[in-house]
């Protein structure tokens, strides 16, 4: 009997899974091509009609229906927000299931199978991403971890964690022996990863993200967070110091706080590690994630490290190829590695 890894020619099976706070991102190789789907990670509450289920189905709205209410997910969630000048609600909170959102778990569930889909082959391998410990925060990831693994067991999976800042090395640094830092700025946490040859030497993770810069902007500007945010992602520039906006002022500040306190988590980090790495060459620094997406960021981060000096040297500091999807790649990188083992 012909086996489904054997009929599907060109597929290489293995799928890297990017669970983050703010966008869900799964990663596959098909032919000789790495193939991305991405969905916010987000959902808003509007009452139900007839009517209004019939109109969401004829734009390819994705939602879910729970007793009166409609919940519209994804990136259409942030469009309802910001039409009605309201917040969107997220299954994750600081990189975890939000555990203050009673539709944290079938939200997740229904975003998590809509980007995964179903496995190609019987226990098809996914690797998907979690988060290190956090430096600055009294909680535990066990349950979100183990959450995530027993909804894609579910879908049919052989599911694995992996962490988030090692998936960024395992992306981006072929060429250096899997060999560097790799920096995720997401959502809900920063994660990093100081890894030798694919191995991890220290990780660890803050909960000062992308969130907590929109909250504290949202407050200094009297705005919402879902505007914040929509400024955010289409306009930032960090690579001019002069700001069009008050909105975009004040994330210039907040962007600087937060680099900076990343820098100083890490040189806190590598100094007291138990095992602290023997580092005899300069080690390039990768960075990734949505939060790490707007213009001018590479250089900006770049300025600031140079003033607060690391305690190891760098070669060079560039941003991943595609942000957004370079823990999905990395991922996806350790799923092959796997499937092939």
């Amino acid at each position: 009997m012909t086996s489904k890894r054997t009929e599907e020619k060109g597929n290489s099976f293995g799928k890297g899974i990017d669970i983050g706070t703010a966008f869900i991102s799964c990663a596959e190789q098909v032919d000789d091509k790495v193939m991305f789907r991405n969905e916010r990670d987000a959902f808003f509450e509007i009452e139900y009609s007839s009517f209004t289920k019939n109109m969401l189905n004829k734009a390819g709205v994705r939602y879910i229906k729970k007793g009166k209410k409609l919940y519209v997910v994804g990136d259409s969630a942030l469009e309802f927000a910001n039409l009605f000048h309201k917040e969107t609600r997220r299954p994750l909170s600081r990189g975890i299931i939000n555990p203050g959102e009673k539709e944290s778990l079938p939200m997740i569930e229904i975003l998590l199978s809509g980007i995964v889909g179903e496995p190609r082959a019987s226990g098809e391998v996914a690797y998907y991403s979690m988060p290190g410990e956090p430096t600055d925060a009294d909680f535990s990831t066990i349950y979100h971890e183990k959450v995530l693994q027993n909804f894609l067991t579910k879908l049919g999976y052989t599911a694995h964690p992996i962490n988030e800042g090692q998936a960024v090395v395992l992306s981006e640094l072929h060429e250096e022996g899997f060999s560097g830092l790799g920096i995720s700025f997401g959502g809900g946490m920063v994660n990093a990863c100081l890894s030798y040859m694919s191995v991890p030497t220290f990780s660890f993770s803050v909960t000062k993200a992308g969130d907590w810069i929109d909250q504290q902007v949202a407050m200094a500007t009297n705005e919402t967070t879902s505007q914040i945010c929509a400024v955010k992602e289409k306009s930032l520039d960090l690579s001019v110091d002069t700001a069009k906006s008050g909105i975009e002022d004040a994330l210039s500040i907040y962007y600087n706080y937060l680099i900076e306190y990343v820098l100083e988590n890490i040189k806190e980090a590598f100094e007291s590690a138990p095992d602290r790495p023997n580092i005899n060459n300069p080690i390039p620094i990768i960075l990734a994630g949505g939060t790490a997406k707007p213009r001018g960021f590479e250089t900006r981060f770049t300025r600031l490290m140079n003033e607060i000096k690391l305690p190891f040297a760098v070669s060079s500091v560039r941003l991943a190829k595609e942000p957004l999807q370079a823990v999905a790649k990395g991922a996806l990188v350790a799923a092959r590695a796997h499937e092939e083992d």
